[in-house]
């Protein structure tokens, strides 16, 4: 037992005078990965577009709504030159436009209309596509204004939000007219 204590005592003298005499150093490492926050829209049935930094951003193709009697609730759009109409109110189950990730940051989504057209109103919805994990949409039906929406926060990189838009058509006179979904990135 006394030899153990012994050899204990000059095993902790050993590791005293080895751990005092040693030097340290390190050498700081910094990663940089460039910030990326870019987005593409794809249309029902169409290619993608991408975004672009500079206002008002790349056209996709044109979404039509279409009513006949100007008082129609709850119209589905379609993209001019398709037959069918997408979109079931209110679940977003055929989405007329999804909106991918393609930055390496987390993104917001938004959505405004650039004007409005008098009697009408816009609706929307959002939902992650399958396979996609990272972000929140929207909680449900939602009213687009000049305003602005978030579509979906937190959007992950490579993930995929989908859209389902609505229009309803209270006493709009005959005619063509044009507003813009513009989407913004944050």
């Amino acid at each position: 037992m006394k030899n153990t204590k012994i050899l204990a005592a000059m095993a902790f003298m050993l590791l005293a005078v080895n751990g005092a005499l040693a030097d340290y150093a390190y050498t700081p490492v910094e990663v940089t990965a460039t910030p990326s926050i870019a987005f593409t829209v794809t249309l029902n049935g169409e290619a993608s577009t991408n975004s672009d930094p500079a206002f008002p951003g790349t056209a996709t193709a044109v979404v039509w709504f279409n009513s006949t009697t100007g008082t129609d609730t709850n119209i589905n759009p379609s993209v001019i030159g398709a037959n069918t109409q997408v979109g079931t109110f209110p679940e977003c189950t055929t989405p007329i436009i999804a909106i991918k990730n393609t930055g390496n940051m987390v993104e917001t989504i938004n959505v405004m209309l650039n004007n409005t057209i008098t009697g009408m109103t816009f609706d929307v919805n959002s939902s992650l596509a399958s396979g996609s994990t990272e972000g929140t949409p929207l909680a449900g039906v939602q009213s687009l204004t000049t305003s602005g929406l978030d579509l979906v926060t937190g959007l992950g990189p490579n993930n995929v939000t989908n859209v389902c838009i609505w229009g309803t058509f209270a006493s709009v006179p005959g005619g063509t007219y044009t507003t813009w979904f513009n989407y913004t990135s944050s």
